[in-house]
């Protein structure tokens, strides 16, 4: 493996990996490729997020990053895609749009089966702004008085697509939202989720698609849901980067949210994102796991 110069930025989460060239590294022979991303992985598992400054990445590169950490995810139902590369979806805001990204959320959270990490790199971003933010929900979980904990275990709230809405009904009305819906699907999780690499439980409620605790009335569901919202509102669980282009930052969507800062109005913001939608590590974990045969 290599070792990787890592700063930490703040003691929930966040990393900057320092003196690193990914284009180099990924350009290289496949067995120097394949050492820097079982490192990256590994500070990606520690750190929840890292950053990546100065790295001008192709396309190519960028795709080659996300399959050397898994699968890469189906096509996002809402999002423009390269001409060329399928796998990068093109986050474009001109000046005068609302971006969708402008509240603490995992990616995709009301499907079956979120990505497990999203590479985002920077191409166009204003010269004051558009910062995101990052919050750790392993330390949200960790704020909670013991007792509330012990009250959200077993709890399951359902996750759907949320302001994805919008669109939907600009382009079709209200069967643009029922057809958006039926596409893009909704899922329960548990309250308290637990990460499948590190075992640490955290919060999995969001701002962007949060709706509804099963087996609640509306009035207690959103009592709930707003006392969660509120502590992973505290700066104490988050770091904030400022973007720069040809930065990167890769995150593991288990255990994480973020909330792109929508302060840009008169400016353009182009980001590119690979979407990863198998931890390939952990899947060959479980596969190596020895069969117990009961007698």
């Amino acid at each position: 493996m290599r070792k990787l110069s890592v700063e930490r930025w703040s003691p929930a989460l966040g990393a900057e990996v320092c003196d690193l060239d990914l284009g180099l590294e990924l350009g290289g022979d496949e067995e120097l490729a394949a050492a820097t991303v079982e490192s990256i992985y590994d500070a990606l598992i520690d750190h929840q997020v890292l950053f990546f400054r100065n790295q001008p990445l192709t396309p190519e590169m960028q795709v080659r990053l996300g399959q050397l950490l898994g699968d890469l995810a189906p096509r996002h139902h809402s999002y423009n895609t390269l001409p060329e590369h399928g796998d990068v979806a093109v986050l474009d805001w001109q000046p005068g749009d609302r971006p969708d990204a402008s509240e603490w959320h995992s990616d995709m959270t009301f499907r079956e089966k979120p990505p497990f990490a999203s590479i985002l790199k920077a191409v166009i971003v204003p010269p004051v702004g558009g910062d995101t933010l990052w919050a750790s929900m392993y330390s949200v979980y960790d704020s909670l008085d013991p007792g509330f904990r012990s009250d959200l275990e077993g709890m399951q709230i359902c996750h759907d697509p949320g302001q994805f809405r919008n669109g939907a009904y600009e382009s079709a009305g209200n069967q643009g939202i029922t057809d958006m819906m039926v596409s893009a699907g909704s899922a329960v999780w548990p309250i308290v989720s637990h990460h499948p690499v590190t075992g640490r439980p955290y919060i999995n409620v969001s701002e962007s698609n949060s709706r509804w605790i099963m087996g609640t009335g509306a009035g207690e569901s959103q009592r709930i849901v707003n006392y969660l919202l509120d502590a992973i509102n505290r700066p104490d669980h988050q770091v904030r980067l400022r973007w720069r282009p040809d930065t990167i930052a890769i995150w593991d969507n288990r255990g994480s949210q973020h909330y792109a800062v929508a302060d840009y109005p008169t400016y353009r913001r182009v980001m590119h994102r690979v979407a990863v939608d198998t931890d390939r590590r952990l899947e060959q974990r479980v596969a190596e796991r020895p069969t117990v045969t009961v007698t």
